[in-house]
């Protein structure tokens, strides 16, 4: 052959060789992967070398035999292009013009886009660039493909089975990558079954990452649900080491909230707007394990106007049951002042002030119709041998009504006077801050630590029993417990801690 009168010409197509034995010819092609037939070990994977194949011949059309250098590249244009791989120069033999050769190519260069290989042969180039065609099944793998099928006519059930193994896990490594910039990386949709499903032995089933660089901009998993769940977890492991908790959903925060749950507040007189509901033997199960101290509770609870915590139990059990060596500590009705605090209603006919002393009047009916209340008025001289305590706050009574049926009084305290028929709170026993006692007082020498009495005409003195037993003749006199510090002479207000006898 004569070099530069000689024309070289290839005949290929792609990716599929075909043997057609009836016309008794080969057709040249490219084949796709490696062939799955190996000699070697049964769990090797097949390589990235594809095998091309073509028809050799000279401008006449007589096959060509011997050795020749030949040269691959592949562009992603007909013509022109970027030049995406470059096999080099290789010796390649044909036989009466058949001839084939495997090209170790880097597999990141299919990725659904057109491909042309251009032969260079003996230093000629061969023109037209030949088209990598796929084939036919090829199709359901090029982007926007549709992959259909029976599930339960595949031998695994699975229309798409993909597996890697992997003995160290790392962020670059994963059996599926998906990667956008604006839409979903990973989509999953199901009718009725299950649109994404992660199976493991005892690693993540299913991981996801967020690593912007923005603060409070990407999730590591976003679920939504149109009518049914967000997110629904289950465990059937055993409540052992490290697993301790085996727990259905498990959220772990650096510097956050482990697991964040928000109800829906646009409609906050429904009754399942929670942020979180638990449903269980013990529907809720709060550990705090702060080394602080202080600062590991167990469970912290807010309101931003409303009941910080609405706890009710079944008929015959308690509402709430607080064990441990403080049992409960409340800035409330119960508050650091150790007092001991009733609710009861004001059947007096005149208002009570914060501050006054109240005595009992009677038992009546809760206005609400859970059960006998005590009656208070402010003490008087009729009425001084019934004190019980000194009024706190005014409390007002709302009824609500619950979804799922049943309804209930919620209590609030309130500023400024009650009224007749009105619900306060009172301290029986332990320190009241302010009581009202200008309009009670016969004297102002009285000391921290001495005992105050409710004389026969309903004036505050100081208990004959009291300090060396010298006293002012009021020894019937109804003790209501001693000074705990200085009059507030403007005020006309004295701290006293309750004990009455």
């Amino acid at each position: 052959m004569k070099n530069k009168r000689v024309q070289l010409q290839v005949v290929i197509t792609a990716v599929a060789l075909l043997l057609l034995g009836g016309l008794g010819a080969y057709w040249p092609a490219i084949a796709g992967a490696d062939s799955p037939i190996s000699t070697g070990s049964p769990v090797a994977t097949i390589g990235d070398a594809i095998t091309y194949q073509g028809y050799l011949t000279d401008p006449n059309g007589a096959p060509l035999s011997g050795t020749f250098t030949m040269r691959f590249q592949i562009f992603n244009d007909q013509s022109a292009g970027a030049l995406l791989w470059d096999g080099g120069d290789l010796s390649v033999e044909a036989q009466k013009g058949l001839f084939a050769v495997r090209l170790a190519i880097t597999t990141d260069i299919f990725n659904g886009e057109e491909l042309w290989v251009e032969q260079t042969v003996e230093g000629e180039v061969l023109a037209p660039r030949q088209e990598i065609v796929p084939a036919p099944m090829a199709h359901t793998l090029r982007p926007g493909a549709i992959i259909k099928g029976t599930a339960n006519a595949i031998p695994n059930n699975y229309l798409l089975d993909v597996q890697m193994n992997n003995d160290t896990f790392a962020f670059n490594r994963g059996a599926i990558f998906g990667q956008s910039t604006t839409g979903n990386a990973v989509m999953g949709l199901a009718k009725s079954g299950r649109a994404i499903y992660g199976q493991t032995e005892d690693g993540f089933a299913i991981y996801g990452f967020d690593g912007g660089s923005s603060p409070n901009q990407g999730y590591a998993g976003f679920f939504y649900s149109t009518n049914g769940i967000g997110v629904y977890g289950y465990s059937n492991g055993d409540r052992s080491h490290p697993n301790i908790l085996a727990p259905g959903v498990y959220g772990h925060s650096n510097r956050g909230v482990g697991v964040y749950g928000r109800g829906d507040t646009s409609d906050s007189s429904s009754f399942y707007n929670e942020g979180g509901y638990f449903e269980g033997g013990k529907g809720l199960y709060a550990r705090g394990t702060d080394s602080a101290g202080q600062q590991g509770y167990g469970a912290r609870i807010f309101s931003d106007n409303y009941r910080g915590m609405y706890v009710a139990g079944q008929s015959n059990h308690y509402d709430a049951y607080f064990g441990g060596n403080g049992g409960i500590s409340a800035k409330s009705y119960t508050d650091r002042a150790a007092a001991t605090q009733s609710l009861v209603i004001n059947l007096g006919s005149i208002d009570i002030q914060p501050g006054d002393l109240v005595a009992i009047v009677g038992v009546t009916e809760s206005a609400e119709g859970e059960g006998p209340m005590l009656a208070v008025a402010k003490v008087d001289a009729t009425n001084r041998n019934g004190v019980i305590g000194v009024a706190k706050e005014a409390i007002s009574a709302q009824k609500i009504v619950f979804e799922e049926g049943g309804e209930a009084v919620d209590f609030a305290p309130v500023s400024g006077s009650i009224p007749p028929n009105s619900y306060l709170v009172i301290i029986t026993a332990g320190l009241a801050p302010t009581v009202n006692v200008a309009s009670l007082a016969l004297a102002t020498d009285w000391q921290i630590g001495d005992k105050l009495a409710l004389s026969t005409s309903g004036e505050l003195v100081r208990s004959s029993r009291d300090r060396d037993g010298t006293g002012d003749g009021t020894a019937d006199g109804i003790v209501l417990g001693r000074v705990a510090g200085p009059m507030d002479a403007t005020q006309g207000t004295l701290p006293l801690f309750i004990n009455i006898d």
